[in-house]
């Protein structure tokens, strides 16, 4: 399989585990993410910069958010962007740290339990116009700009050394470390982490549960004779 089909699936695979609605960092009250422990994480990887991390920023932005990652994958070049970006071992190394965060496990259950959210992914999903769109994928020079990304030789200069770096196998290693443990425990037994979840049923169950019928009107007593 080539560098383009790689990236591709690459790409799908992470949509399929992330659609559920993400977050790389604390949401702020408008929704936007900061970002802040993938900022970290990127940081930990040989040869990266801040600057780098800020050039992919609004591409990763994608894995956030349900309704994001729809659009993204309805429009042919955004989605060749972020196959590219994903085909790179400092993105998967922070993708990888971040999925295991209690955050990021805040942020699908929001999604997730999130009707009208859900709602406008799968309508973006279904639109003529997305599949017009990748009908004429091939005749858009943008789309083969974005895909000869994965050509580029310093992609797999980094894949080379990312394996001699410690910190590319912190997603594994840190499971040894038991103060690892304690956050996501704490998540665990926290009723507070499944509240959306928990308001999507039983908004689901007061929805299905029929209305009481209204008891019979009591006639009125009639008038005495005169």
């Amino acid at each position: 399989m080539g560098a383009l089909g790689k990236g591709m699936m690459a790409a799908l695979a992470i949509t399929a585990l992330f659609t559920a609605g993400t977050a790389f960092g604390e949401q702020q009250p408008a929704g936007e993410h900061k970002f802040e422990k993938a900022a970290a994480y990127y940081a930990q990887c040989s040869g990266a910069s801040s600057a780098d991390f800020d050039a992919i920023r609004e591409r990763v932005k994608a894995f956030t958010d349900v309704e994001i990652m729809a659009q993204t994958m309805a429009d042919p070049e955004r989605f060749m962007q972020l196959a590219e970006t994903v085909n790179d071992p400092r993105t998967m190394h922070v993708m990888m740290n971040c999925a295991t965060e209690p955050v990021m496990w805040d942020t699908w259950m929001k999604g997730a339990a999130d009707y009208p959210k859900m709602m406008r992914a799968a309508t973006t999903m279904m639109n003529p116009a997305t599949m017009m769109a990748w009908m004429m994928a091939p005749m858009n020079p943008k789309v083969w700009s974005a895909a000869m990304g994965h050509m580029n030789a310093e992609k797999y200069v980094r894949w080379s050394q990312a394996p001699a770096n410690p910190e590319f196998y912190k997603p594994m290693t840190s499971m040894t470390d038991e103060n690892w443990y304690k956050p996501r425990l704490a998540w665990m037994s926290n009723s507070a982490s499944f509240e959306p979840i928990f308001k999507m049923f039983t908004g689901f169950a007061s929805a299905a549960t029929p209305a009481p019928a209204s008891a019979p009107a009591t006639p009125a007593p009639a008038a005495p004779a005169k």
